[in-house]
């Protein structure tokens, strides 16, 4: 196992620009930062990602499944474990040098959420109607990376192999109402929310025209818990799919919905196409 000493002089060795120092002290506002939460072997690793330092992978990254929570970026040869709890479409992309597609899940086990990302062929499963919400699988050989959000995420190549467990208990799938961010801890850097909670007040959804002329549609409602309340706004797809069954009173579980400032300087809750919900 690579040492927390033996970490810091490979970071060293491979940034010149940095010094001792700096890096101590790095370390130590992120050790505040978080806590406690995490061991500074794995805040170094952190780090080093950010300053684009690529450093050894230690001896557990390929020692069989791994929790959620021990994850972070810089893995390879990963397997995970869990509940399927939320499938998005595929997309494709176009650039430059190359082009492709991809999609996105996200896989729950008793520790937390993980958003996983699946490149071209993989990606095809989720098109074939092979992967769905309410599965237990296995993702092996993938590898992980930071997202746009600084949070760890995992990635499935041509490498990797996805095992659908044939029958799984519902008793064995993780609640994600432990795994919910409460309203009122809710930051306009927040990002990726689970939110649990009551609908209070429903708002008659609006069309609208954009400025490439094509049409929208927009919701708004009010969800609470027992610590506060936020405005939602639920766009295009979700607008629709949400007035069917939308009712005050009804039990709202929204995954991967993302926080901004509203109008009025406060904050409100955005779900489109990314988000996924549940009537519970």
């Amino acid at each position: 196992m690579t040492t927390t000493q033996d970490l810091i002089e490979e970071i060293l060795s491979k940034n010149s620009q940095l010094s001792r120092e700096q890096l101590i002290e790095r370390l130590a506002a992120e050790r505040a930062r978080l806590g406690g939460l995490l061991e500074d072997e794995t805040l170094l690793r952190l780090i080093a990602a950010k300053f684009g330092v690529c450093v050894k992978q230690n001896s557990f990254h390929n020692s069989g499944v791994l929790s959620t929570s021990r994850l972070f970026a810089g893995l390879n040869d990963v397997t995970v474990a869990g509940h399927l709890v939320a499938v998005f479409p595929v997309k494709t992309f176009e650039g430059a040098e190359k082009s492709g597609k991809f999609a996105t899940l996200i896989l729950a086990d008793s520790e937390g959420l993980l958003r996983v990302v699946l490149w071209n062929e993989k990606a095809d499963l989720i098109a074939e109607g092979k992967l769905i919400a309410g599965q237990s699988i296995k993702l092996l050989h993938g590898y992980t990376r930071l997202d746009r959000f600084g949070k760890t995420e995992l990635h499935l190549s041509s490498k990797s192999q996805i095992e659908v467990e044939a029958k799984a208990k519902t008793s064995d799938h993780p609640s994600l109402e432990k795994f919910a961010t409460k309203i009122n801890a809710l930051n306009n850097q927040s990002s990726n929310v689970l939110l649990c909670g009551v609908v209070t007040e429903v708002f008659s959804k609006k069309t609208f025209t954009r400025g490439d002329q094509s049409d929208g549609s927009v919701l708004r409602f009010v969800l609470a818990d027992d610590s506060g309340k936020v405005g939602v706004v639920a766009w295009d797809e979700k607008a629709m799919e949400l007035e069917k069954n939308l009712r005050v009173n009804a039990h709202l579980l929204l995954v991967n919905a993302r926080v901004k400032e509203a109008p009025n300087g406060g904050l409100e809750v955005h779900i489109d196409s990314n988000t996924a919900f549940n009537f519970t």
